[in-house]
């Protein structure tokens, strides 16, 4: 059984498109695809038979115009975003389909935040397990599910490759299209200040990388058997739902040449 896992990363994870592309290419099908925020939105589309070049023409229909209408924000005090634009898009393309009926077994993971716990959502309507999903905190209202309020699945395992394992993946691919920290560690000590300011979305942005990127090391702990493609978004915005060609290139550029004998012997 073959499992494909799909990290977050908001409009950096279009660069998942250019790696199904290559996937296909080399006649790579997954048996089982989970996915978290962005990955489980991608993972979600494909997993109900939607092929790479479906894929790459939805995305980059999604022009300035789009995504403002899509990311229309309503005052409260949950969020900025209902998601309900959201919902009809995805609902546009996927309908009413059942997660349980989907020709590929499938997973979105998010978070609970009354319960602080991870949610495999692998049953139930597929637009709403990738809303609830995708629900970025404080950008996006969380999403009710089963009497759960659930957030994004990044916050609690960003790369999910323990999800698959557990819905039975022998061998795995696991695409990162987020940054990878290394972490040095430092006794305080004066260095000279670059004076460079910052401002909320970029404070939020760098706190979520450095959160990821820990996860992430953890979640890979888990791989024995398979590959990690990373992937380089680095000059693609998280919020660049129009640049979606230029995430889906790069992932393609970056992935057309990794050997994955190791995921596949």
């Amino acid at each position: 059984m073959l499992g494909l896992v799909l990290g977050g990363g908001a409009a950096k994870g279009y660069a998942h498109i250019g790696a199904l592309k290559v996937l296909e290419e080399k006649s790579i099908k997954p048996d089982i695809i989970v996915g978290a925020s962005m990955g489980a939105l991608v993972g979600g589309f494909y997993a109900a038979g939607f092929d790479a070049e479906k894929l790459e023409e939805i995305a980059t229909k999604v022009d300035k115009k789009t995504k403002r209408r899509l990311f229309m924000p309503r005052l409260s005090k949950r969020g900025f975003i209902d998601g309900r634009n959201v919902v009809k898009h995805l609902s546009l393309y996927l309908g009413r389909q059942q997660i349980e009926d989907l020709p590929i077994t499938y997973a979105a993971v998010a978070t609970d935040i009354e319960n602080e716990a991870e949610i495999v959502i692998d049953q139930g309507d597929l637009v709403q397990a990738i809303r609830a999903s995708i629900s970025i905190p404080v950008v996006f209202m969380p999403q009710r599910c089963a009497g759960r309020l659930l957030i994004d699945g990044g916050f609690v395992n960003p790369l999910p490759i323990s999800v698959a394992q557990k819905l039975g993946a022998k061998k795995i691919i696991a695409v990162n299209v987020l940054r990878k920290i290394e972490y040095p560690r430092f006794e305080i000590s004066p260095v000279v200040s670059p004076h460079r300011s910052y401002n909320m979305q970029q404070v939020f942005l760098e706190t979520f990388e450095l959160i990821t990127s820990r996860l992430i090391d953890y979640e890979v702990r888990h791989l024995k058997n398979g590959i990690v493609v990373n992937i380089d978004t680095k000059g693609i915005g998280m919020s660049q739902f129009e640049e979606a060609q230029k995430a889906i290139d790069r992932g393609y550029e970056e992935t057309k040449n990794v050997d994955f004998t190791r995921a596949l012997g």
